[in-house]
């Protein structure tokens, strides 16, 4: 009887974490045979709180269908897959069970918890000196850059001659037009997710600085870029500005809880290269890390970054209780050797103020 059964599984595709998510299992009988009793078992991927059973026993009759439905709170940010599912099929009286574990993949992607951060465009300007272009308005053909051609693009902005010396099509950007371009880099490593507990890892917690500052900057009018490393080398993410929300779910798509970056943090140096970008192009880059990752990794990797960027990097710091796992006084030795670093290579370290820690609504609630 096992065999007429169609078995699927439906949720929503894109949440934040702590938001519950509606799971729905649909259970549906092929033959024309009554089945006396169903038991269908949903298998819950790690890291996600419970809210009602993800279970259910039905009486399906002949062309009969049911559905049942549980929610979740994801704890964590990222993607979670839900895979199996076990079915155990009963006969008349309950007898001649048979059991089998059925595949219906889902995934969930999980977005992080946002909120209003301090560094802003203003804050950059502070530090680097930046001067937008595009604040001053010149004329149409006062140029101040070139870049590839967008829909909706403006034709008579085509650089023809480029076109038909390399075959790609480029427009012009004028003054008054551009807007500061800055790369948004993330380091999780192991440990980040292992610092603090659930949902206020330090991993959640940079995770939430990162989208923070996605949506402070695009709102402060610039053109971001992303880049993160969660595995052996970089996922990154050209012009998030044009569609936040897309460019978050593709990023956070790509991110599992616990996942982390298997490189040194020189990779970064590469990442406008697997953008078809120079570093050049850059108005201001900055890296979100945290004094454990930092201090544990060898300083000429750092001096990579700073090599590469020079005074366009800057390093954010997420708040944290650091202080309960690294002795205060290397704690504040640290803070003065990067400060130092920093600032002989004309960038800057910025301590995010505000805290990204969130309480669970109602509590941790089991199923038995």
């Amino acid at each position: 009887m096992i065999e007429d059964l169609k078995i699927a599984r439906e949720s929503t595709k894109i949440e934040t974490e702590l938001e519950e998510v509606e799971v729905k299992v649909y259970v549906e009988n092929y033959s024309s045979r009554d089945i006396p009793l169903v038991e269908v078992v949903d298998i819950v991927p790690e890291h996600l709180i419970l809210k009602g059973k993800p279970a259910a026993a039905i009486t399906l009759p002949p062309r009969g269908s049911a559905v049942f439905s549980y929610r979740v709170r994801p704890l964590l940010p990222g993607s979670y897959t839900f895979s199996d599912l076990e079915v155990h099929v009963y006969g008349p009286l309950g007898f001649f069970k048979t059991q089998r574990v059925v595949s219906s993949p889902t995934t969930v992607t999980v977005l992080p918890y946002y909120s209003r951060v301090g560094v802003s465009l203003r804050s950059l300007e502070k530090l680097w000196g930046l001067v937008v272009r595009g604040r001053a308005t010149s004329g149409m053909y006062d140029i101040a850059d070139f870049r590839e051609y967008s829909p909706g693009d403006d034709y008579r902005k085509i650089v023809w001659k480029t076109l038909a010396r390399t075959g790609r099509v480029f427009v012009r950007e004028d003054f008054g037009e551009v807007r500061a371009r800055i790369l948004l880099m993330l380091d999780v490593r192991s440990w980040d997710w292992n610092l603090g507990e659930p949902p206020n890892t330090l991993a959640s917690v940079e995770l939430r600085v990162l989208r923070s500052l996605i949506h402070s900057l695009v709102g402060s009018g610039n053109q971001v870029d992303l880049a993160i490393c969660c595995s052996a080398t970089t996922k990154v993410v050209r012009n998030a500005e044009r569609d936040v929300e897309r460019a978050l779910a593709e990023v956070f798509s790509y991110i599992t809880p616990h996942c982390y970056c298997a490189s040194h943090l020189g990779i970064f140096a590469e990442a406008p290269v697997y953008m078809g970008r120079s570093p050049s192009e850059y108005s201001a880059v900055i890296l979100v890390a945290n004094p454990v990752s930092i201090a544990v990794e060898n300083p000429a990797r750092f001096m990579d970054l700073v090599k590469v960027y020079g005074d366009r990097l800057k390093l954010v710091i997420p708040r944290f209780d650091y202080e309960l796992y690294v002795d205060r006084g290397d704690l504040g030795r640290f803070y003065r050797a990067v400060a130092d670093l920093m600032e002989k290579a004309g960038g800057g370290v910025e301590i995010i103020e505000e805290s990204m820690y969130l309480r669970i609504p109602g509590g941790i609630e089991k199923w038995r």
